[in-house]
């Protein structure tokens, strides 16, 4: 008996090590030009400071009550996979279980879901699903708050994605050409589709480039984000560790190499992470000009760029 659950122990353990060796990568572009209802087209892309964020929402097989079951059965992926694509629905959709980005009544400019301006009225936003929607720190649902908005965890399959934009304030919106929400289908079958719920037709405004990465091609530091950047007086450098890590370094180096400040050495779990830096190096101000901010594991490293005002 003994060697039975033995043996059931470890297919869970391989079951999981397959389950967990990949991630969902996704590059979104919008194509502000492409929006044609003037009530929701963002404005076509005059909006201050050239910011655009994007509010997503995730559909698997969790819902927190009392909007929808806590848990339908999430060994069945056919059962699962319908339910997210049939609730594309203009309003009140249930693709909203994990949710990222905050709008309601009190939108933040705080970095979280701001696209990257590419030119051209193009914004893009580049993020891993299975970390992107799993930090309930950034998770504010437009309609109900928190209350109905859960963490996504290891093991969940991601199915069918809800799409909404907003300027930095709130008062300019960008949704589909009946304004209303955008969906993203196909994340299983590796063949996305942007659809509008108004009518299930093609969104012409968003493309999409998805990869299905193995572990190998996984980098242990990911989603690294600094915001603002350029810095007046504070940032937060968020970013997210596949592993635990015993010895994480982030560093701030000037143009030719010398690191100048250290933020922080020492151990970290995996998971989403937040630094705040205020810009001064031994309560001093340092100089204006461009810097590089450096996050290293024992085998991984990333280097962003960094403009000090």
């Amino acid at each position: 008996m003994r060697l039975f659950f033995n043996m059931l122990f470890l297919l869970f353990i391989l079951s999981s090590e397959i389950l967990f060796s990949q991630a969902t990568f996704i590059r979104m572009e919008l194509d502000v030009k492409k929006m044609l209802n003037p009530s929701c087209n963002l404005n076509m892309g005059v909006v201050d400071s050239n910011r655009i964020y994007v509010h997503l929402g995730l559909c698997t097989c969790h819902e927190q009550a009392p909007f929808g079951p806590e848990t339908r059965n999430c060994t069945d992926a056919t059962q699962n996979e319908l339910f997210c694509t049939t609730q594309i629905t203009p309003f009140q959709s249930r693709v909203w279980q994990h949710v990222v980005g905050n709008w309601g009544t009190t939108p933040q400019d705080d970095g979280v879901g701001l696209m990257t301006y590419e030119g051209d009225s193009i914004w893009s936003l580049e993020f891993i699903v299975e970390d992107y929607f799993s930090d309930l720190s950034l998770v504010q649902d437009t309609a109900f708050g928190n209350d109905s908005s859960i963490a996504f965890q290891s093991g969940l399959i991601p199915y069918t994605i809800g799409v909404v934009f907003r300027s930095k304030d709130g008062f300019y919106s960008g949704r589909d050409n009946g304004c209303n929400d955008i969906f993203i289908t196909g994340l299983q079958s590796g063949n996305p589709q942007v659809i509008q719920s108004t009518d299930l037709s093609v969104y012409e405004a968003i493309t999409l480039n998805m990869n299905i990465l193995s572990v190998d091609e996984i980098n242990d530091i990911r989603l690294v984000k600094i915001y603002p950047n350029p810095i007046t007086n504070h940032a937060s450098i968020r970013f997210s560790l596949q592993n635990h890590e015993k010895n994480v370094e982030v560093n701030i180096y000037n143009i030719i190499g010398k690191r100048v400040f250290q933020l922080f050495n020492g151990e970290m779990y995996s998971g989403n992470h937040e630094l705040r830096w205020d810009g001064m190096l031994n309560k001093k101000e340092l100089a204006s000009g461009s810097y590089f901010l450096e996050i290293k594991t024992k085998t991984s490293s990333v280097n962003k760029k960094i403009i000090i005002n």
